[in-house]
């Protein structure tokens, strides 16, 4: 029987490897023209076959306008995604800064920078349907606070989900999106540092597409917020946002076990040394950014009983 040349045995192997370089080209060409629509003027070098697609851009910036205004730069970004997967893509980046405003809405101006980023897009024929960003030793500024904000890591989750219809019977309109932050380490000015979690849902008449479609009859609707320490809650908020008269106006009940050092931190000012009480109170908050109004505590709240719990955290 006539012996096979074990060079023929490799020529299957060699056609295949061609016929997927060519596969592979054309995701990799199709990922350069995705990054182009985002980077136009930037030089984008791609590699990482035979197993994924791998971009590394030097100095990226981005930038949007409209009424809301968002831009985005880093010393260095690198974009990472499955050759066969382009509906999601991960974005490392080194030194991230972001700058995000609102024309005609005051106090809606937020300034964040970190020393990394990672940001997961997955997106659809419609648009983007999720969007996770994990920020590394963060800050950030904003009219929402007097104080600057830090955190050792800090997490948004942004994600659509459209309603099917609106609720006639509900005042107020079906949600459209959802809003998860969380953060450690988080610092308010030179306050401790402290554990943040929030969840909220953007609602509005119709599917999100612009501020204006959200600002007629929109609101954010914060279904939970807490600030935490090492040992437990220390505020806990839910709240209506809405835009009034070129700004967000803000109500909601906030739960408390340190009234004092909360409403201080409220008015801006450093709270004097107090006890947790032994009952959080609950009191209500409202008002526009750097305008916030917190109720007095009620003459019957419960008082903090000495060495029973540590005292409270301080805010900022």
């Amino acid at each position: 029987m006539k012996r096979i040349p074990v060079w023929l045995t490799s020529v299957p192997l060699v056609i295949g490897g061609l016929v997927y370089w060519q596969f592979w080209s054309g995701w990799r060409d199709t990922l350069r023209a995705d990054l182009a629509v985002v980077l136009p003027a930037k030089t984008v070098t791609i590699g990482g076959f035979p197993y994924r697609l791998e971009a590394d851009v030097a100095s990226p910036d981005y930038a949007l306008g409209g009424p809301i205004r968002l831009t985005v730069d880093a010393v260095h970004a690198k974009a990472n995604r499955n050759p066969w997967q382009r509906d999601l893509t991960i974005v490392r980046t080194d030194t991230p800064a972001v700058v995000i405003s609102v024309d005609g809405l005051a106090g809606a101006t937020v300034r964040v920078t970190a020393a990394t980023g990672v940001t997961s897009v997955r997106v659809t024929p419609g648009g983007i349907a999720r969007l996770s960003t994990v920020l590394d030793d963060m800050e950030a500024t904003t009219a929402m606070f007097a104080a600057p904000v830090a955190a050792k890591t800090f997490e948004v989750h942004l994600r659509e989900t459209r309603a099917r219809s609106n609720e006639a019977w509900s005042a107020t309109p079906p949600q459209q999106a959802q809003v998860v932050l969380s953060g450690t380490g988080v610092r308010f000015g030179s306050g401790a540092p402290l554990t943040f979690a929030l969840d909220a849902g953007v609602t509005a008449t119709a599917r999100l597409r612009d501020f204006g479609g959200w600002a007629a009859g929109g609101t954010v609707e914060i279904h939970d917020a807490t600030l935490a320490d090492a040992t437990g809650e220390v505020a806990r908020l839910t709240a209506s946002v809405v835009q009034v008269g070129g700004t967000l106006r803000l109500t909601g009940t906030l739960t408390t076990v340190c009234p004092a050092t909360v409403a201080a931190a409220v008015d801006g000012a450093v709270a004097a040394r107090e006890l947790r009480l032994r009952t959080a109170v609950r009191l209500a908050l409202n008002g526009t950014p750097g305008f916030f109004v917190l109720a007095p505590v009620p003459n019957d709240a419960p008082s903090a009983t000495r060495g029973q719990a540590p005292p409270c955290p301080r805010l900022r």
